[in-house]
């Protein structure tokens, strides 16, 4: 499908490169690149593409979820599963030679990697091979592939790292009954016994990316007592905690060298990232400020330190420029770009910076969003233009301003006029403060779907919109607020796209998986009354609105059944429901041949029903 010299295909085949992670000698990246199809882990000489193309590392089939390098080895730890199924094995392969091996795998078990020793002997994970509903936390002595189980709990644990001597070890855990809600804990690898609880606490509150500093005591984001996520300092010989950085917005990730004498701290303000230095000090404090990079405004994700601590590795994304690694001399200031992502011929000019809105409400919050005009409409004069509204998932997760790694078709749209962007952070949103991210929880949930609703009297508001041609879209969690959407709104929307999400709720924490249930019952609730009330397959005799639903056959988060669900009962009730199944892909469509196809449909389907005489089009 052409247009404007590129078609929704090319919007596709645009690559991400993500995650970037440097050799010990810091003269390589590894990276991960869906350019060859899907996720794959490549390396890349540390002066980056122009120097040199990357090397693919594995020759795989699999999607690999993360790539990360062993301290003091010429070997990368990657991670996979089969076909979506979220089932994480781990392996190892020697960048040299190519050959693998597996370190924790095994059939319809999950391993989620925690993180490395200093000197890359061991590796923390945790494992549901005891019990699919709980994790347990182990260590690998890599060598001689000796695991052993270090924390046996009924629970969600998770592993992280290693203090400098490998005799301690940091693992969290959610609190089940309530979302939103974790602690820290310390394992003591020698004595064993039960594991210290580090942040002990009244009030909801999290914990997020603990690690240690060489001197003993821990890092981690928190909003401990606070509206915002700041950065701080936990001392586990004392039991106190301290921030060392708050803003009135959210840190949303750090990285600390491995000598301990820099940080680098991303801050989350509005949705765009701004990246912030500093020396720390021998106790883990912060010391003097190191002067800011120059960077184009965007997200900056995943940075990583390279060994030395002269340089840090990061990735960044704006809305002209798709998802690539650079580095940062810290020093000198100067950043470069390190892999270089094919536009396709692209034009970035074709991509317009949104206007950042807020809209009212039902009760008279305000609700950010960003809204993207096309740059040259393909109407005539001034608007009425088309909108599709996407929303995201989660539901504790934040639309940022770039488009290129989630919306391929929508971009294609926008790009090529023929539609408006309307992208919203309803309540229950991160990003925006503690309360407005649990503004949305159990009972209140229905207050998020108003907020959908009232997007839409404001685009009817600013007179630039076509009132009858307003789609929808989203994907798991936002694709139960498009099913809601058109459920209790049915006149908002001329068309809807749902994306693997939850149409029942109460079948939903049944045949999610068993690990999930608790954890998901703790935002959505138990009561099954209240699960009915607002599901919407059972007010799917309401649905006026032509719908495409789109699934992966692996699907563990939001499985097959709730997809089928909503298809069938539209169908039956004489509605529109096109649905497209995809085998081997689980929570999001990964491959090549998949995500072309899904791209095709979504476009042809909204030009069927969103776009005014455009049927036919390719």
């Amino acid at each position: 499908m052409q247009g404007r010299g590129f078609g929704v295909e090319d919007f596709v085949k645009v690559a991400m490169a993500l995650g970037p992670s440097y050799s010990p000698d810091g003269r390589q990246i590894v990276f991960r690149s869906n350019r060859t199809g899907a996720p794959q882990p490549f390396v890349v000489g540390e002066a980056g593409e122009d120097a040199g193309p990357a090397r693919r590392l594995v020759e795989t089939e699999a999607v690999v979820y993360e790539a990360r390098w062993r301290p003091n080895h010429e070997q990368v730890l990657y991670v996979t599963d089969d076909g979506g199924d979220e089932q994480f094995q781990l392996h190892l392969v020697d960048a040299g030679n190519g050959q693998c091996r597996a370190l924790a795998a095994a059939p319809r078990v999950i391993h989620n990697v925690g993180d490395w020793s200093m000197d890359g002997r061991l590796l923390s994970y945790a494992s549901n091979r005891r019990d699919a509903r709980y994790f347990d936390i182990y260590t690998l002595d890599v060598e001689p592939g000796e695991h052993r189980l270090v924390y046996q709990h009924d629970g969600m644990n998770a592993a992280h790292g290693f203090d400098t001597d490998s005799q301690r070890l940091l693992i969290s855990r959610p609190n089940l009954q309530q979302a939103g809600d974790n602690d820290l804990y310390l394992v003591d690898l020698q004595g064993g016994g039960e594991p210290q609880r580090l942040t002990p606490h009244e009030d909801v509150a999290r914990w997020i990316e603990p690690c240690w500093h060489p001197s003993g005591v821990v890092l981690a984001f928190s909003d401990e007592r606070s509206e915002y996520v700041g950065l701080q300092r936990i001392d586990p010989a004392r039991g106190a905690r301290e921030y060392l950085m708050q803003r009135q917005w959210d840190i949303e990730t750090y990285a600390v060298t491995p000598a301990g004498d820099r940080i680098a701290v991303t801050i989350n303000e509005d949705g765009y990232s701004r990246l912030e230095l500093f020396e720390l000090t021998a106790d883990g404090r912060l010391g003097r400020v190191l002067p800011p990079p120059q960077l184009p405004p965007g997200i900056i994700l995943m940075p990583r330190w390279r060994p030395d601590g002269k340089a840090l590795a990061f990735v960044l994304e704006t809305v002209q420029q798709p998802t690539d690694i650079w580095t940062l001399d810290v020093d000198s200031g100067q950043a470069r770009q390190v892999t270089r992502t094919d536009r396709r011929g692209i034009d970035p000019a074709v991509m317009p910076e949104p206007e950042l809105v807020r809209y009212p409400t039902f009760d008279g919050q305000e609700i950010p969003a960003f809204f993207y005009r096309p740059t040259q409409p393909v109407t005539e004069g001034p608007l009425p233009c088309l909108v599709l509204v996407l929303v995201h998932g989660g539901p504790e997760w934040q639309s940022r301003p770039p488009l290129w790694r989630h919306y391929a078709a929508p971009a294609y749209l926008l790009a090529s006029g023929r539609v408006a962007l309307l992208v919203p952070n309803v309540r229950g949103s991160t990003g925006y403060g503690k309360r407005y991210m649990h503004a949305d929880n159990v009972e209140k949930r229905m207050d998020s779907v108003k907020d959908l609703a009232a997007a839409v009297d404001w685009l009817k508001g600013t007179g630039q919109v076509d009132p009858q041609r307003i789609g929808v879209m989203g994907a798991s969690y936002g694709g139960f607020m498009v099913l809601a959407g058109i459920t209790e709104a049915p006149e908002h929307w001329a068309a809807a796209i749902d994306l693997y999400g939850i149409a029942n709720f109460e079948t939903f924490l049944k045949h999610t998986g068993p690990w999930r249930r608790k954890h998901r019952a703790a935002e959505y609730g138990e009561d099954p009354a209240f699960l009915r009330s607002i599901s919407p397959i059972h007010k799917a005799d309401r649905i006026r609105t032509p719908l495409l639903v789109i699934q992966g056959d692996h699907d563990v988060r939001v499985p097959p059944e709730e997809s089928e669900q909503i298809v069938a009962t539209v169908r039956r009730n004489g509605g529109v429901a096109d649905y497209l199944l995809f085998e081997r892909e689980g929570h999001g469509i990964q491959r090549l041949a998949n995500r072309l196809e899904m791209a095709r449909s979504i476009v042809a389907f909204l030009t069927e029903h969103l776009v005014p005489g455009s049927a036919g089009e390719s």
